[in-house]
């Protein structure tokens, strides 16, 4: 009788300590996330599934704990896509169909609205085309938080199929070309060095900006459809008297170009064209003639002597967004430039 009333005390004294600590560990559980701002990471999607399941499997093994995902799909809604995520979905939240390519600016916005109605205080931009470090989120959230005066922050950026040699580590804006110079492009990591790099701008696609930043510098200007929109934000960070830090300790890697169909692709050479025409009327008015003549001399030069075998197309393509850019269009542009045949 006194061994079982002992046993009994000791299963219930038992029962209460382990609820006490599941408690207590519960509650620092909680007090850690509530400490840590909730970052919202946008990944753009437009259709190369394996690359973002990829991408959303990396997210999943971060160090970071309070943060969602919300994919913004440049497209209509898919079964495909949804199918894909379903087993790895845990921390993705909303998932926006834009019905069409609506572009990296307009659907990236979409997503950034969402974000701060649900509470976000930081937004990560990140391309569907990355693998991320376990720990990028954690440093860049560090040293955020302890740099009241930075706006926009990135990782360094490697090549997926080279991941030691950097594919961007910060870039300068040169007003007289409206063109940027990137430092550390295609040089290999020597070693590991924890001092923030200021730049002009923080490329989009690895991009953290605060809510406090967003508020005062405004969302990205949808008039740029692909290519340039994240310089024109880096700079209007910088007019506002944010800095614009990229975080050697933060890494990812970058499988490239495959959402713009390649380097070499129609795509790319109308939209480089088009949007960096509209950068020039917005920083730099005074070179709009001589970049136009420019373009028109490349466009010469690739009719009568690239080896191209799509020269023809390509030209067509440059030609396409100065008039384009001249007429005032934005959106995707022509249907023929999604191929290159």
């Amino acid at each position: 009788m006194g061994a079982g009333l002992l046993f009994g005390h000791t299963s219930i004294a038992g029962g209460l300590l382990y609820r006490l600590i599941m408690a207590i560990i519960s509650e620092e559980i909680m007090s850690r996330t509530q400490a840590c701002p909730k970052v919202t990471i946008i990944i753009l999607h437009l259709k190369t599934i394996l690359c973002l399941v990829d991408c959303v499997r990396s997210l999943n093994k971060i160090t970071y704990r309070n943060f969602n995902i919300i994919v913004a799909h440049n497209g209509p809604e898919s079964s495909v896509l949804l199918d894909a995520l379903a087993p790895i979905s845990r921390h993705i939240t909303k998932v926006i169909n834009t019905e069409e390519n609506l572009g990296f600016s307009r659907a990236n916005n979409m997503g950034i609205r969402h974000a701060l109605q649900g509470g976000a205080e930081y937004v990560l931009l990140l391309n569907d085309d990355t693998e991320v470090d376990p720990g990028f989120l954690t440093v860049l959230i560090d040293v955020a938080e302890s740099r009241p005066d930075t706006g926009i922050l990135g990782p360094t950026i490697f090549y997926y199929d080279q991941p030691q040699k950097i594919w961007f580590a910060g870039a300068k804006f040169v007003p007289e070309t409206c063109m940027v110079t990137t430092a550390g492009f295609d040089n290999v990591e020597q070693c590991e060095d924890s001092v923030p790099i200021e730049s002009d701008y923080v490329t989009g696609c690895a991009l953290l900006i605060s809510k406090n930043t967003i508020e005062k510098i405004g969302l990205l200007d949808e008039r740029f459809f692909l290519y340039c929109e994240d310089v024109d934000w880096g700079l209007r960070c910088s007019k506002a008297g944010f800095k614009n830090l990229i975080i050697p300790g933060s890494h990812i890697w970058h499988k490239i170009s495959i959402s713009s169909g390649g380097m070499d692709s129609l795509m790319r050479a109308y939209h480089k064209t088009r949007s960096h025409l509209l950068m020039a009327r917005l920083y730099e008015p005074k070179i709009l003639r001589k970049l136009q003549r420019k373009i028109l001399r490349d466009i010469v030069w690739v009719l009568l002597k690239s080896s191209d075998p799509h020269r023809i197309k390509k030209a067509r393509a440059f030609f396409a967004a100065m008039i384009d850019y001249h007429t005032g269009k934005t959106g995707k542009g022509p249907e023929w430039l999604m191929t290159n045949t």
